[in-house]
């Protein structure tokens, strides 16, 4: 996986995401587990970046966007 900022020709803007400190944890265990099974390295920003991606894959299907859900109407 690349390190770093992604180079792309869109302009790149930064989410401030709060996660519990549990969850982070198991993402520096699991980073660190793939680090020593593959040889690779990634940040936390990386993975977090393309785990977003790849959920917006699934949820755009044929790369249309999907409409918001909506709750229950009183």
């Amino acid at each position: 996986m690349p390190q770093g900022r992604p180079t792309r020709d869109e302009p790149p803007c930064v989410l401030a995401v709060r996660v519990p400190v549990v969850l982070r944890d198991a993402l520096d265990r699991s980073l660190d587990a793939l680090e020593t099974r593959v040889g690779l390295t990634a940040s936390r920003h990386a993975i977090i970046r393309h785990a977003v991606r790849l959920w917006l894959a699934t949820q755009q299907p044929a790369g249309r966007p999907t409409p918001p859900q909506r709750g229950h109407a009183p």
